[in-house]
């Protein structure tokens, strides 16, 4: 039905069509209703909808009336009325357009989460001055930044008071947990006791720090079993003869970890008379030049008659290697190292050193970074050991060393990806 049979005078009633009432108010109410709903919704009072809902179809159901009705009407007040109500649907189709078009209310603002604050971890570490703690340094900042944690590193470059400065600093920068490789075993342990008094718990990584009761976790290798594994090598070369036996610095407690293993082989033929030692000094800082020093004068008092050198690790084993070769006797007696540094497996290649220990630092710099994260979020970590430090036995997590000559140096360095063929060229 058209309204223009209801009121055939006026131009607007040809406009509206019954249909397009419909339409409009229904839109209308529509609209109404989200917006009530959500209003409502935001201000957790009862639902009203179906009140309205109801009301309205009362007002649709009268005025729809009205309207045929008027068409029975007649003359001039019939035509005003319905003039009348004409006007009022085209006002309500308006409102209903209007609604449509009208922004929806403003969607309440959501607070973001605030970002999860990182786990902050100090790194002391002694030197860079051998390739193996570099190696070290590398691994662990990766793997932090793998895992999202913060890592302040430090390095004291073998001056234990630059190290003792360094981590007081770092305890102020509100770190989590401190992973600290001592220069000097006995001195260190009052950092450890300055941690726990700011509630920072302490890795004590590779070195284990000695004269406190203050230590969470000892992270390292079996080092008197890395000293088994170079005693029982160089033993079985040289069963008898004359021995250069040297250690490490006498300030690491690992030093003394490594020449314990070696002397469950060696002491036996010291005490058989089969080994003459022409000279057993420890290694001042693990420094190299030292090391040369050590050799070269045991060779001066001894006409050069040596038959075997205990070197504690690679960088000492090059220092005697170079006075061994200063006498024509590099490659002609048997010498031990550590760390499978590139340098010692070019000469193991080369036949002037006879063996080195690889501890793959790639494992202990994950384990360490991994343990951190545990302590900090005050998780257990899972041990396979303790070590006593003078004071009291550490919970210890200890990797596996592995006995790497000419022979297995393929298999595992290179094919490991620990080093490439071009390293040994």
């Amino acid at each position: 039905m058209k309204f223009t049979e209801i009121c055939p005078r006026s131009k607007l009633y040809s406009l509206i069509d019954i249909r397009l009432f419909f339409f409009a108010t229904k839109f209308f109410y529509q609209n109404l209703f989200k917006y009530l709903n959500k209003q409502n919704s935001q201000e957790g009072g009862q639902n009203p909808t179906e009140v309205i809902k109801n009301q309205l179809r009362i007002y649709q159901y009268t005025l729809i009336t009205q309207i045929i009705n008027e068409k029975k009407m007649r003359g001039k007040k019939a035509m005003k009325r319905s003039k009348i109500l004409v006007l009022l649907l085209a006002f309500v189709m308006v409102l209903g357009l209007l609604a449509g078009c009208s922004p929806a209310p403003a969607e309440p603002a959501v607070e973001e989460p605030a970002p999860e604050e990182k786990i902050k971890v100090g790194l002391s570490l002694p030197t860079q001055r051998e390739e193996r703690w570099v190696r070290d340094k590398e691994k662990m900042e990766q793997v932090a930044a793998e895992m999202g944690v913060e890592l302040i590193v430090k390095v004291a470059d073998a001056n234990m008071q630059e190290q003792i400065t360094q981590v007081e600093a770092l305890l102020t920068q509100g770190i989590d947990v401190l992973i600290l490789a001592p220069h000097d075993a006995a001195a260190a342990a009052t950092l450890v006791d300055k941690a726990k008094q700011e509630g920072v718990p302490v890795i004590s990584y590779d070195r284990l720090i000695t004269n406190t009761d203050n230590l969470d976790i000892y992270l390292s290798f079996d080092n008197v079993r890395v000293g088994e594994l170079q005693g029982q090598f160089i033993t079985e070369q040289v069963p008898e003869g004359n021995y250069i036996i040297m250690s490490g610095a006498p300030t690491d407690n690992n030093a003394k970890l490594f020449k314990e293993g070696a002397m469950k082989y060696l002491q036996p033929l010291i005490d058989a008379n089969k080994i003459n030692v022409i000279a057993e000094q420890g290694v001042e800082n693990w420094v190299p030049e030292n090391a040369l020093k050590i050799v070269e004068a045991a060779l001066a008092a001894n006409n050069n008659e040596v038959d075997a050198i205990l070197a504690p690790n690679d960088g000492t084993a090059g220092a005697a290697i170079q006075a061994l070769a200063a006498q024509g006797l590099a490659g002609k007696v048997p010498i031990t190292g550590q760390d499978a540094e590139k340098a010692a497996a070019k000469r193991i290649m080369e036949g002037t050193q006879s063996m080195t220990i690889f501890k793959d630092t790639r494992d202990l710099g994950t384990a360490a970074i991994e343990i951190a994260i545990k302590l900090a979020n005050g998780e257990a970590v899972s041990t396979n050991g303790e070590v006593d430090n003078g004071i009291e036995n550490v919970p210890s997590v200890l990797l596996e060393a592995k006995i790497v000559t000419k022979d297995n140096l393929k298999a595992v360095l290179i094919d490991s990806g620990y080093m490439t063929e071009a390293d040994i060229q």
